[in-house]
C-alpha cells in the first residue's frame, strides 16, 4: 500500500523474512563440481493494493485440553520461562480445547492435586502476575514423569478410545493465569458429549463451570465441542448439524445470562472437510451460524505415524490446504456470507505430529507456507497446535527449550502487519518459490509506516537469488535468514539466525 501517498512506499524500507534453500539435494545425488552462474529472479511485488487485512491476533497458539487428563501437568502453565515465551507471542488467542475437550467435565468440588497446591501455596499474591516459580521438587518430579504421560496420551489418541475425566477450580485458575499474565485471550472449549436421553445438549455442567467463571471476573470467549464431525468414531454419539447448531444457540443463550466482558463464542471446529463433514458444517451453519462470531475448522496436511521429510517439502503437499480452504470458503458464502473464517487448530501432521519432522527446522516449511496463504486468502486467525504439550508439534519441548518453529513465529510476529499484499515471482516453477508480502508490523520499533515485509520459502535444491522490481530496487533491504543449526541438517532442532544461533 501507499498510506503516505502514491510513491510514498518508493521511500521506505522492504525487510525480507526468509526460509533459505535446502543445505543438500533431497534425493542424495552428488552435487555438481563446477556450478553455473547463479540465475537471478525478478520479483513482482503489488504495493498499490491491499488484498487481505487479518487480525493483530492472526498467528494464535493453542493448548491441548489433555494436558489436563492428569491435573498434575497443569501446573507446567506456572512456569516463568514458558510464561515468557508465551507472552513473546502476544497479541495472540490461547486455545484450550482438542478432542479431551469432550470428555472432561468440572468438578468445583473435588481437591486440587498436590502439585497444583504446592504451586498456589508458594505465591504471595497469586491474583497478581508477580509469581513465584513453580517449587523446584514439585518441577523436577513433573518433567521426570512427563515422557511416561505423553506416551499415554499418545495412546489414547492413537486407539480412539477416551475415558472421562474431571478438571477442578484450581486447574481453570491455572489456565487463566497463565494466558492473563502472557496476554494472551483465552478461549476455552465446553464438553459438547454431555447429552440428554433425546441427545440435546446437557448444559448443566457448564452452568457450574460458568458460574465460577463469573465469580472470579474471568473473562473468556467459548468454543462448544472440537471436531464433530468424528463424535461418532470416538464417542459413538452421532450428532447432525441442525442439533449442533441448537446446541450452540443454547449456549449463546446461556452466556448472554452472565456479565463476560469481551465474551465471544466460536465453532463448530469441523475436522477435514470431506463429504460428510462439508454436509454437517453446511446444516450447522444454515441453523447456528447467525450467533458465532467466527467460524472455526481445522487442518493437518498428513497423517503423522507415516510422514515423511519429503512430504514436508513437496508444493503439492502444501497446496492441499488451499483447496480445503476454498472448500470452507464456499460452503461460508453459500450459507453465511461475509462471517468471518478461522483456522481453529493446524499444524503439520494430525496425530500429535510427525517423529523427528513436526519439531525440526523441516516443519517451518509447512507452518510459514500455512501463514502466508491463509493471510492471502483472508483467514482471519490462524491457531498453531500446540504452544505446549503432548506429541511433536509442540512449539515448545518439555524442558520449555523453544523449537524451531518458536521462533518462525517470534520473528513472524515481530515483523509481519496486518495488511495483505501480493507477491509473485517470474520463474517458470513458481511453486518451489513461495513468497508473501505484507505491510511491516507497526508496533515494531525499528520500523514505521508503509514499512514492507517479504517473506520467502525455497523449496529448490539450491540457492535462489531474487531481484527487487524497479520501484523499490534502491531501497535499504534488511535480511532475516533462518538456517538449521548443526549436523542434522532439515532434521535440527536448533536454528540459526543471520549465522548466530538462536
Amino acid at each position: 500500500m501507499h498510506p503516505g501517498g502514491p510513491m510514498s512506499v518508493m521511500l521506505l524500507r522492504v525487510l525480507t523474512l526468509q526460509l533459505m534453500g535446502l543445505p543438500r539435494p533431497l534425493s542424495g545425488s552428488p552435487l555438481a563440481v563446477k556450478e553455473p552462474p547463479p540465475k537471478v529472479l525478478k520479483l513482482d511485488l503489488r504495493t498499490d493494493v491491499q488484498v487481505q487485512e487479518v487480525s493483530q491476533a492472526f498467528l494464535s497458539i493453542t493448548i491441548d485440553a489433555n494436558l489436563a487428563t492428569d491435573p498434575r501437568y497443569i501446573t507446567f502453565l506456572g512456569s516463568q520461562r514458558l510464561r515468557t515465551l508465551a507472552r513473546g507471542l502476544s497479541p495472540a488467542y490461547l486455545r484450550f480445547g482438542g478432542t479431551k475437550t469432550d470428555f472432561l467435565i468440572f468438578d468445583p468440588k473435588k481437591e486440587s492435586t498436590y502439585e497444583e497446591k504446592s504451586y498456589w501455596e508458594a505465591q504471595i499474591d497469586p491474583d497478581t502476575c508477580n509469581l513465584s516459580p513453580i517449587p523446584s521438587a514439585v518441577k523436577g518430579e513433573l518433567q521426570l514423569e512427563w515422557p511416561i504421560q505423553e506416551v499415554l496420551l499418545l495412546k489414547e489418541q492413537y486407539q480412539n478410545k477416551y475415558k472421562n475425566g474431571t478438571y477442578t477450580k484450581s486447574t481453570v485458575d491455572m489456565l487463566y493465569s497463565f494466558a492473563k499474565c502472557a496476554g494472551l485471550d483465552l478461549i476455552f472449549g465446553i464438553n459438547a458429549l454431555m447429552r440428554k436421553s433425546n441427545l440435546q445438549w446437557d448444559s448443566s455442567n457448564a452452568k457450574l463451570f460458568l458460574d465460577y467463571c463469573t465469580s472470579q471476573k474471568y473473562d473468556i470467549s467459548w468454543e462448544l465441542g472440537n471436531e464433530p464431525n468424528s463424535f461418532r468414531k470416538k464417542s459413538g454419539i452421532y450428532i447432525n448439524g441442525s442439533q449442533l447448531g441448537k446446541d450452540f444457540i443454547k449456549l449463546h443463550s446461556l452466556l448472554k445470562m452472565y456479565d463476560f466482558k469481551n465474551a465471544k463464542l466460536f465453532g463448530p471446529d469441523i475436522g477435514q472437510l470431506r463429504k460428510n463433514s462439508e454436509k454437517l458444517l453446511r446444516s450447522f451453519l444454515n441453523v447456528g451460524g447467525g450467533v458465532i462470531d467466527a467460524i472455526t475448522w481445522h487442518h493437518y496436511y498428513v497423517n503423522g505415524r507415516n510422514a515423511t521429510q519429503e512430504d514436508f517439502l513437496n508444493p503439492e503437499v502444501l497446496d492441499t490446504f488451499v483447496f480445503s480452504a476454498q472448500k470452507v470458503f464456499q460452503v461460508v458464502n453459500e450459507t453465511r456470507p461475509g462471517k468471518k473464517v478461522w483456522l481453529g487448530e493446524t499444524s503439520s501432521a494430525y496425530g500429535g505430529g510427525a517423529p523427528k519432522l513436526s519439531d525440526t527446522y523441516a516443519a517451518g516449511f509447512t507452518w510459514l507456507d500455512k501463514l502466508g496463504l491463509s493471510a492471502k486468502m483472508g483467514i482471519e486467525v490462524v491457531m498453531r497446535q500446540v504452544f505446549f504439550g503432548a506429541g511433536n508439534y509442540h512449539l515448545v519441548d518439555g524442558n520449555f527449550d523453544p523449537l524451531p518453529d518458536y521462533w518462525l513465529s517470534l520473528m513472524f510476529k515481530q515483523l509481519v502487519g496486518t495488511r495483505v499484499l501480493t507477491a509473485n515471482v517470474k520463474s517458470p516453477d513458481k511453486k518451489k518459490l513461495r513468497l508473501y508480502l505484507h505491510c511491516t508490523n507497526n508496533n515494531h520499533p525499528k520500523y514505521k509506516e508503509g514499512d514492507l515485509t517479504l517473506y520467502a520459502l525455497n523449496l529448490h535444491n539450491d540457492t535462489k537469488y531474487l531481484q527487487l522490481p524497479p520501484h523499490l530496487s534502491d531501497k535499504r533491504v534488511e535480511k532475516y535468514i533462518l538456517q538449521p543449526s548443526g549436523y542434522k541438517n532439515l532434521l535440527s532442532q536448533l536454528m540459526r539466525h543471520c549465522g548466530g544461533p538462536l
